[in-house]
């Protein structure tokens, strides 16, 4: 079969049509699969370029921020001051801490959102946590040892939590967040 191509300027009255032959059918999928999968691999890059990677970022700066703590915005609260600050910028019913000494908290902003951060002192053992109202998908539970530090990150309700102390009694201290 011949295919007689439209846009071609024809022959003058009388002369033979100009015919050329078709385009393979195998060429034709080959250079759309092509063109396809360019495409994908594209798009795939380009969000990996211009998307880090965000995993565990509630844990690795919780880690920070018990090596380096900030200063605190309330010294020594009591479990109302703190819970009424909490509810100032982490909204409705935030999982606070278990009942232990508060040393400090401030509020710290992580991945463009309010966080709450505090110290406590949980038996002998000096404690950072963090809660976060989470969004998106994240690990209903996950954990990493960092040298000394041992943390744990947690779903509760719409917030992430957060408990980083020393890695040698993890058990004792882990265990008040239960």
């Amino acid at each position: 079969m011949n295919l007689v191509e439209a846009e071609e300027v024809g022959p003058v009255e009388g002369d033979a049509p100009l015919v050329t032959a078709p385009r393979p059918p195998h060429r034709r999928v080959s250079v759309s699969l092509l063109f396809t999968l360019t495409v994908l691999i594209g798009t795939v890059v380009a969000i990996y370029v211009a998307f880090p990677n965000r995993h565990n970022v509630l844990l690795t700066e919780a880690i920070d921020r018990h090596r380096e703590p900030p200063v605190w915005e309330l010294q020594g609260p009591t479990s109302g001051e703190l819970r009424a600050w909490v509810l100032g910028f982490a909204g409705k019913e935030p999982p606070l801490p278990p009942i232990s000494t508060v040393k400090g908290a401030s509020r710290i902003v992580v991945l463009d959102r309010d966080a709450a951060l505090m110290r406590l002192t949980l038996g002998e053992d000096d404690v950072t946590y963090l809660c976060q109202r989470a969004r998106g998908i994240a690990p209903a539970y996950s954990d990493r040892t960092d040298g000394e530090l041992r943390a744990y990150a947690w779903r509760k309700g719409p917030f992430t939590c957060v408990a980083v102390g020393p890695t040698a009694t993890a058990d004792r201290w882990h265990a008040a967040f239960k």
